[in-house]
Order: C-alpha cells, then sequence, then structure tokens
C-alpha cells in the first residue's frame, strides 16, 4: 500500500484534473482548449492515468469520450478528493485572518435577478479576495464532475448526495404595466386571464402553469413564453401583457410603479431559495463567508428599500383584500 501511495498515487494525483475536465466536457479538444494544451498532451495524460490505475476508465474517439463504470467511480473519488484538497488549502491560507479563494455556483435563470450583481459587489466589499465563477444554466447541474461547489435552487431540491442550506424566501406574482391594463382592463378572476396576452417562465415547449395562492396550479396559455426572466419582466413594462415574475426581478419596477400586481389576492405562491453544497466542502471557509454573506444580504434587503418596496406592495394588496 504505501509503496502504491508513493508511486502510483504520486504518478495520478496531478492527473486528476484533466480526468474531471474530460468527464465534464464530454470530449478530448474541448478539455484541452479549457486545460490550454494540445489535445496530445491529453491524450497522454488520460493514458498515463489509464497506467496507474491499471484498467480502462473510457471509451475514446475523435468524436466522443464516454466513461465506462470503472472510469465513473475514479472520477466521483477525484471530484471528493479535489474538493477537500482546496478546502485544506482554504483554512491554511484563513489561519492569517484572511478569506481568499475562488467559489464556483451554478445557478438556474428563475433565480437571477438585478438583485444578483448587487450581491456579488455586496460580497466583494466584505471578502475581496473571493473571486466568484457564476454560472446560469437551466441544465440539472448536480454531477459532480460539473465541478461546482454551491447550486442556488427555487423550491424544494430533490434528494441528493449534496447538503441544503435554506437562505431566504421570495415570492411569485402576476404583474403588468399600468399601460397594458388601462388599454385591456384589470382582470377580477383567473378565469378572465384567459382573455388576456400572458407571458410565460417556462421552457419552450413545455406546459405552462401558474400557481394560485392559496394552493394548486392553474394551465394557462401565454403568447411568450422564455426562461430568460430579463425578457419576460421588460416585456410586462412595455405593455406586452400579464407576467409571473419572482418579486426580487421586479422590485425596481414595482417601486417605480412601471409595473403593478394583478390578481394579488389570487394568484402567486411564496419559495424558497436554497443553497446545496458537497459534503466535503462545508468546512470551506469561502463557502462559509459566502453563505454568511447571502444570509446578511438577505437581511438587510428585508430592512431596506427592497424591504420597505415588498411592504408597500403587500399593504396595497391587502387594502385591495379588505375592499372586496
Amino acid at each position: 500500500m504505501t509503496r502504491w501511495y508513493t508511486g502510483e498515487m504520486n504518478e495520478l494525483l496531478p492527473l486528476l484534473p484533466t480526468l474531471v475536465t474530460l468527464a465534464r466536457t464530454g470530449s478530448v479538444s474541448q478539455s484541452a482548449r479549457l486545460l490550454g494544451v494540445p489535445r496530445s498532451t491529453v491524450g497522454r495524460r488520460l493514458t498515463r492515468i489509464e497506467g496507474a490505475v491499471g484498467v480502462k476508465v473510457a471509451e475514446r474517439s475523435n468524436q466522443r469520450f464516454v466513461l465506462t463504470g470503472a472510469g465513473r467511480r475514479l472520477v466521483d473519488g477525484a471530484v471528493e478528493a479535489l474538493a477537500k484538497l482546496e478546502t485544506a488549502h482554504e483554512q491554511a491560507r484563513a489561519i492569517g485572518g484572511e478569506v481568499k479563494g475562488v467559489l464556483r455556483v451554478a445557478m438556474p435563470a428563475g433565480v437571477s435577478g438585478a438583485f444578483v450583481g448587487v450581491f456579488f459587489a455586496f460580497l466583494h466589499a466584505r471578502h475581496p479576495l473571493i473571486d466568484i465563477e457564476l454560472t446560469v444554466t437551466d441544465r440539472p447541474a448536480l454531477r459532480l464532475e460539473e465541478g461546482f461547489d454551491l447550486i442556488l435552487v427555487m423550491g424544494t431540491p430533490e434528494p441528493s448526495g449534496w447538503l441544503r442550506r435554506r437562505l431566504s424566501e421570495t415570492e411569485l406574482l402576476a404583474v403588468a404595466s399600468p399601460h397594458y391594463l388601462a388599454q385591456a382592463g384589470t382582470p377580477t378572476t383567473i378565469a378572465m386571464l384567459r382573455d388576456h396576452r400572458l407571458l410565460g417562465f417556462a421552457h419552450p415547449g413545455s406546459t405552462a402553469q401558474w400557481p394560485r395562492l392559496r394552493g394548486g396550479d392553474f394551465p394557462v396559455r401565454p403568447c411568450l413564453v422564455t426562461n430568460d426572466l430579463t425578457v419576460l419582466r421588460e416585456a410586462a413594462v412595455v405593455g406586452m401583457g400579464i407576467a409571473l415574475l419572482p418579486i426580487h426581478v421586479a422590485l425596481p419596477e414595482l417601486g417605480a410603479g412601471t409595473l403593478v400586481r394583478v390578481l394579488p389576492t389570487l394568484v402567486g405562491e411564496a419559495t424558497d431559495l436554497f443553497a446545496l453544497y458537497l459534503p466535503e466542502r462545508r468546512a470551506s471557509p469561502v463557502l462559509k463567508a459566502v453563505l454568511a454573506a447571502i444570509a446578511e444580504f438577505a437581511g438587510e434587503q428585508r430592512g431596506g428599500h427592497a424591504g420597505e418596496v415588498m411592504r408597500k406592495v403587500t399593504t396595497k394588496d391587502r387594502g385591495e383584500r379588505r375592499r372586496r
């Protein structure tokens, strides 16, 4: 065992990032571009990996790279080992009092909004030595070889090997511009939405559903379906129709009055924002600092201007509810 560790293990360890990159991209050419080396170097490294472990780890050709069962197990172990090494590295650097490192974050388009950029400025002011690599993707990002340290999701996440932490709560609501409502009329029942132009957040081709405030969903037929919240918000602002948006995406427009709530007592739902992270990264000073900053930022938003806008919208909705 000792001889293997000092021999084959020393050979294998520096090659693990290449293997993980190959698993992530599924392509020797793309991996070579990401690693900044020739394709031939990636091929030689893969040959050395198979020589070190004594088994074939992938089926490969000019077009494809597919892991074998042994290769999959090696990649899973490599990701865990590299995560532990990175955490240990961060902990050693944090002894001097500075939190320094890179955090790779993935989140779906449904989480994004103007507040994301504001948060990163907030984080940088507190931890200027933390660099963030942010990927917005609608593809499930729970595969280990994707290389993410933190994944943000809206709604309760499905069971997985990732640890999870509830960060905050947001609200989905129907909004429209006053100009659109002046022209098309303001609906007072869910059934009346059938006579309006609706703007839906969904993957094109999927069935659009909007939530009832008291629970359950109802189908809608949007004239615009997109997975880009910015497009959806701007289409609503210019009067294209009624959109369903997370409140954090529409806060500036709600505060300015360029968007108003529609059917506030009937349509909408509260949903949680969760952070998912690998067990091997739970002790990471960088991850701890980012999670703490998210919690602090959410608290300040609730107590600051954003919170004031939310309270005004809620107060107005309660007034409408009493009048009815």
